[in-house]
């Protein structure tokens, strides 16, 4: 009978402890139902408070110019001193430096022709020549440049260099045997000689009358009145490559080069004119422009294909180069600054000989 008694309480104990717990589970289920009901009301009133009260900010890096682009080709170089130089290149593109080359600074024009070369008279003033006949000058170091109207011809017109002179004087040659002079600081330019179907490459002033310019063919023009009137010169020997460029170290002692390594010499301020033969050997590439270095006392040219030679001044001893056997960059222009050379072309460096070291110079821009 107790066994039967302790059953009982024992079932209606269980039960009653069951009934307790069903309610609990209940209202859990309802809590959890009404939570999960409201989350897409949270989530889109979350998203109505971002669009009215959060400011999106986006933050966008800026994109640095080069000054020398991949596309451009740097035709021409001048420098002023140590500090300043000045570049030309494709599509009007001038360029200023004032720190050797370290950062550069665009020079603004309208000009969209490819500007050929640029040649300065001081800190100050400077001009630009290139194609269509197209030639700029400045005043202001360049912050302005002003558009000057040359005599043309209707066939073909692209000036291909320009030299600065004292008093204001500077020549350019190009095509279509052009060649212009001024003496007012490039504001006005006068045309120094028919036109003849002859590509003159560049031109340069060994005294106060003494005027040479050389051209394609091996053409050689001399005038000894300061450009009234023009002589071919006469050679003792065929030339059938273009000669670019003509350097004299005084009035009496030059060299020209030219295509396929063509390097000629005179010793009586070009009446006459012989080849350079060295024990350097020979170079068979392009030859665009010379320097001499009165301080290392040697000639320098470059030209295509990375090239640079070196003549000692007895002309008896050539050697050469490349500037970097990984860029076999074309160059078309030299100038010296604090015992480096400047060279432009494909690209823009300097050659320190001392080092036998080629560095591009920085394409920072600073605006």
């Amino acid at each position: 009978m107790y066994r039967c008694l302790a059953d009982f309480f024992l079932v209606h104990s269980m039960s009653n402890n069951n009934y307790k717990c069903d309610l609990p589970q209940k209202n859990k289920f309802s809590i959890s139902k009404t939570i999960i009901s409201i989350i897409p009301w949270m989530i889109v009133s979350g998203l109505l408070w971002a669009g009215v009260f959060v400011k999106p900010t986006v933050t966008i890096e800026k994109v640095e110019t080069p000054a020398i682009e991949p596309r451009d080709n740097i035709y021409g170089v001048d420098v002023v001193d140590s500090e300043n130089i000045w570049l030309v290149g494709s599509y009007g593109k001038i360029l200023r430096s004032n720190d050797s080359g370290s950062t550069w600074r665009l020079q603004k024009t309208k000009e969209t022709n490819h500007f050929q070369d640029v040649s300065a008279w001081n800190n100050n003033k400077a001009v630009s020549v290139g194609n269509t006949g197209v030639v700029l000058i400045t005043e202001d170091s360049g912050e302005t440049w002003k558009e000057i109207i040359v005599p043309k011809n209707e066939v073909a017109n692209k000036l291909l260099r320009v030299h600065t002179y004292i008093n204001g004087e500077a020549w350019s040659v190009g095509e279509f045997g052009a060649i212009l002079k001024t003496n007012d600081y490039g504001r006005s330019w006068g045309k120094m000689r028919e036109d003849e179907d002859v590509i003159l490459n560049d031109i340069i002033k060994i005294n106060d009358s003494k005027v040479i310019a050389v051209g394609e063919f091996g053409t050689i023009l001399i005038s000894d009145n300061d450009g009234d009137s023009w002589s071919l010169v006469e050679l003792d020997f065929d030339i059938e490559s273009s000669l670019m460029a003509i350097e004299f170290k005084d009035q009496f002692n030059g060299l020209a080069v030219g295509l396929d390594g063509l390097i000629i010499k005179t010793e009586d301020g070009g009446i006459t004119w012989q080849r350079v033969e060295t024990s350097g050997g020979k170079v068979s590439e392009h030859l665009m422009d010379i320097i001499w270095d009165e301080n290392r006392n040697v000639w320098f040219s470059v030209g295509n294909k990375g090239v640079w030679v070196e003549i000692d001044n007895s002309l008896e001893n050539l050697k050469s180069g490349i500037f970097d056997k990984m860029d076999l960059s074309w160059h078309t222009e030299i100038n010296l600054v604090d015992g480096e050379y400047v060279a432009v072309g494909a690209n823009v460096g300097k050659f320190s000989p001392k080092y036998n070291k080629f560095v591009e110079l920085s394409d920072k821009l600073v605006w």
